[in-house]
């Protein structure tokens, strides 16, 4: 291994190149199994959703991929606690996920085909599954029902709404971490989606209804269905440092799209702002204290804008990649000079990916081949402690015992990089191989934790976390101290709380 003074640009090039294309690939050919819905009815409320466009006028359309006409525009998902008296009445429509492509069957097998998380294709599912069953499964999907009542009315309450932001990953949608969205909705919070164009797959722009005023400029961009996105870039415009991993540029590029993803969460706490001042959310939501999480890329851009946004308060990290302080080894022009704000470039103080700056949950997979195989190269870069079964994820581990916030570790045996995720293997588990090689000895084969625990485990430690750093209850302490699911793998650990 090299000394941190010898490492190469090159060198970091590589290994950030391992990054991003780690992040972007799901590797859902060894998804998960038994995905169930979650009870509606034993959980305090209902739940609404609501799908919208939020727009960034200080910003162009996509400027990390330098289309900078139009304005910035964000597909928005938020799920929003609901009466169970008054869906009950039946007037209100079960929400499903041919809603999130605005009904669209071309644009829906668009996305379950041709995107980084190969949702259902030929060479990702289980052997003697064929075309027909493929096709009909992606067809049973469109109308297969969510736990969300379209645009039924918010909930009374005596108080205002707790709010958690959702950020999805790269190559991700609003749709990613659904299960826990929905599950706390179902118990009194108003949780917000964007989709990060540009970096979402076949992004609907042209379902804007500002199409024709904000971004008549933008109309040239899009393709011939209105959706935004390159069929070989897996429906986006970019995809971090996978383009060319020579150029020198690509730890800018990284940067980059990382502030992209913080302003448009920014952008999300401004239309947060109006909607609490007009509408039916008015005087409904409770602004101070505002949760953040986010999976794969988005865990990494949850840290990112936990340090850099200060309306965040705590955040919950699922499956992120931490980097490591390389900017002592960079030429200095790569730098961002002193009050320009930067994700990992810096000319000074600290970077945003090796630290946990604010209350923050981290869970990761012990057998995440994606997220431990890129933190191995960089390791090798740069001279420190390699992955190994003791200690999977070290760089990550070493943020943990270095904060001084309150932090909780979670890691779950047998689990990947998709087993918290809402996609393929999630949705079809009957299709998708639970079989999968141990990273440490990859001779062994063993079968992937079931879909249905793990989202449990996700939904119910994120719930128990929100209710005690944004709602403040003090009452759920000790469930969050708890770890309910050490029989099924969970390793938990918790600092300074």
């Amino acid at each position: 291994m090299l000394p941190l003074n010898m490492i190469t640009t090159k060198q970091l090039l590589l290994t950030m190149f391992l990054m991003a294309g780690l992040l972007g690939c799901q590797s859902l050919r060894l998804g998960e199994a038994n995905s169930t819905k979650l009870a509606v009815p034993d959980t305090p409320y209902a739940v609404g959703s609501s799908t919208f466009f939020i727009h960034d006028d200080s910003r162009p359309y996509d400027s990390v991929a330098g289309v900078d006409v139009g304005v910035r525009s964000l597909l928005t998902e938020i799920w929003y606690p609901v009466s169970h008296a008054e869906v009950a009445q039946g007037q209100h429509r079960l929400a499903t996920y041919g809603d999130y492509v605005f009904g669209d069957r071309e644009i829906h097998r668009l996305m379950m085909t041709q995107t980084t998380f190969f949702h259902l294709t030929p060479t990702t599912v289980v052997e003697g599954v064929d075309q027909q069953q493929i096709d009909q499964a992606i067809d049973e999907l469109f109308d297969r029902q969510r736990n969300s009542f379209i645009d039924a009315p918010l909930a009374a309450s005596s108080q205002p709404w707790p709010v958690v932001v959702m950020t999805h990953g790269d190559a991700g949608s609003r749709y990613n971490m659904e299960t826990a969205c929905e599950y706390l909705a179902a118990h009194g919070y108003v949780v917000i989606a964007p989709e990060h164009t540009g970096n979402s797959p076949f992004s609907m722009t042209g379902k804007d209804p500002a199409l024709n005023s904000k971004l008549a400029d933008v109309i040239p961009y899009l393709n011939a269905d209105g959706t935004y996105g390159k069929l070989e870039k897996y429906g986006q415009t970019y995809t971090p440092l996978i383009n060319d991993r020579s150029n020198p540029q690509a730890l800018i590029n990284l940067d980059n799209s990382l502030l992209e993803r913080v302003n448009d969460l920014r952008a999300t706490l401004a239309r947060l702002d109006n909607m609490n001042q007009q509408g039916r959310f008015a005087g409904r939501l409770a602004l101070t204290k505002i949760g953040l999480m986010g999976r794969s890329f988005g865990g990494t851009t949850t840290l990112a804008a936990l340090s850099l946004e200060p309306r965040f308060t705590a955040g919950v990290a699922v499956v992120p990649l931490v980097m490591a302080d390389v900017r002592g080894s960079l030429p200095k022009q790569t730098l961002k000079p002193a009050g320009a704000e930067s994700v990992i470039l810096a000319a000074d103080g600290p970077t945003a990916l090796n630290t946990l700056s604010k209350p923050t949950m981290l869970l990761s997979g012990a057998e995440d081949g994606l997220i431990i195989g890129a933190g191995a190269g960089m390791a090798q870069a740069m001279g420190a402690e390699m992955p190994s079964p003791a200690n999977p994820l070290p760089a990550l581990r070493a943020a943990y015992q270095s904060s001084s916030q309150p932090v909780f570790w979670g890691l779950l045996e047998d689990s990947n990089h998709a087993s918290f995720g809402v996609s393929g293997g999630y949705w079809w588990p009957q299709y998708k191989s639970r079989t999968q090689a141990r990273y440490f000895e990859p001779q062994q084969q063993f079968n992937l934790i079931n879909a249905e625990i793990a989202h449990e485990i996700q939904r119910r430690k994120v719930h128990q976390f929100f209710d005690v750093m944004i709602r403040g209850d003090e009452s759920r302490k000790q469930a969050l101290l708890e770890n309910q699911f050490a029989e099924q793998g969970l390793q938990f650990e918790v600092r300074n709380f």
